[in-house]
């Protein structure tokens, strides 16, 4: 026989499941995304602009026109940082010689954290990524938490029936 309610309860016990899953694969795209999205935030919000000298420029395996530029750079405390940018078209860019300077951009808060200072804008979609999935998989849990809140809401009612 059919009974409406129970209908109604399996919906919500179906949305819940909908929900908790979406809300995990918002997240793994978010925790994927994450290095970038925290670089570009931090360099974006309170980067400093700074030389450094570049230390080696390696070939990337595969790609004619990359190169991965390592560089070294000092904090304005004076502690020397390594760091490095994969240039997937270092052959269409301004080249870097081995020994010469380079223009980065160096985060305040996390002074580990730098980037090419023409660059910084090759991050940006990681940010986007990471605060868009972040923000959803908050908005999943928040639709799951009223769907427990209402399946409960029904068992309570069931109790007087």
């Amino acid at each position: 026989m059919f009974y409406p309610r129970e209908a109604a309860r399996d919906h919500l016990y179906n949305r819940i499941v909908m929900m908790t899953v979406a809300c995990c694969v918002v997240l793994l795209l978010a925790g994927m995304a994450r290095q970038q999205g925290i670089l570009y935030g931090a360099l974006s919000f309170n980067g400093v602009e700074t030389s450094g000298i570049v230390t080696e420029l390696e070939e990337i395996m595969m790609n004619d026109n990359g190169m991965i530029i390592h560089y070294r750079y000092s904090d304005t405390q004076g502690q020397i940082h390594q760091g490095q940018y994969q240039d997937e078209r270092y052959a269409e860019h301004t080249q870097y010689d081995i020994g010469g300077p380079v223009p980065l951009l160096v985060s305040r808060w996390l002074p580990d954290k730098s980037t090419l200072a023409s660059e910084l804008h090759t991050y940006r979609p990681g940010f986007y990524i990471m605060t868009g999935g972040f923000l959803l998989g908050l908005l999943c849990l928040l639709i799951s938490g009223r769907t427990f809140w209402q399946i409960q809401a029904m068992k309570e009612q069931d109790r007087f029936y």
